[in-house]
């Protein structure tokens, strides 16, 4: 009825994609562990949705243009490229505050932006966009390539267990965000260290072939 062919499968070989460490897990983890519960909460929110995006482009084409394009999908690879890098300065040159100060902060204005900093990082990531575009036509039914429904349901499981996973890993980077918050030091060497992190993912990016 759903078009969908071996669901059993495609919800194990997600999961066993989802877990595999990569730049979603690496930002929930670091800003989780940072800033804290609700900035790992929020940034899992946008990692996840993200997965919808790709979604849709998978599901009406868009993504087709990233594969065959070479300009497009290099657009895309530097866009994002480009704002891992921001991340990764942006982390690096962060001032050391208290910890009720910043909790403040992270709590009236921050959490919008966390959300969409962790929306984007997973929308310009052209090898995702790839890859939805490879793996959920595997489990659609033939007759049913076509109709975009399979594919919405699908995205939908993805973001589920995406969800799922990443709000797991917030809330065990918080506990480590308890003692790090503690010292100051300690925790102007972690922004210093998810700094070099982003920006290593943003030459794992840009160095990206299709």
């Amino acid at each position: 009825m759903t078009g969908i062919d071996s669901l059993g499968t495609f919800i194990i070989a997600a999961a066993i994609v989802i877990i595999t460490p990569g730049i979603d897990t690496i930002m929930v983890l670091t800003r989780s562990i940072s800033l804290g519960k609700k900035a790992g909460l929020y940034s899992a929110l946008g990692v996840s949705l993200g997965l919808i995006i790709h979604t849709l482009a998978a599901t009406f084409g868009l993504s087709l243009i990233l594969a065959q394009s070479a300009f497009a999908f290099s657009l895309v690879k530097y866009l994002g490229a480009a704002y891992l890098f921001y991340l990764g300065y942006k982390s690096l040159t962060a001032k050391t505050n208290q910890t009720e100060i910043k909790s403040i902060e992270v709590k009236n204005t921050a959490n919008k932006k966390l959300f969409l900093t962790a929306l984007l990082s997973d929308v310009l990531n052209p090898k995702i966009a790839i890859f939805f575009l490879a793996f959920l036509p595997q489990f659609i039914k033939t007759s049913e390539i076509n109709n975009p429904i399979p594919y919405l349901l699908l995205g939908f499981i993805i973001f589920i267990i995406a969800l799922i996973w990443c709000s797991f890993l917030a809330l065990m980077g918080s506990n480590v965000a308890t003692l790090f918050n503690k010292n100051k030091n300690a925790e102007s060497r972690l922004n210093k260290m998810t700094g070099i992190v982003f920006i290593l993912l943003g030459l794992k990016i840009a160095f990206t072939k299709r």
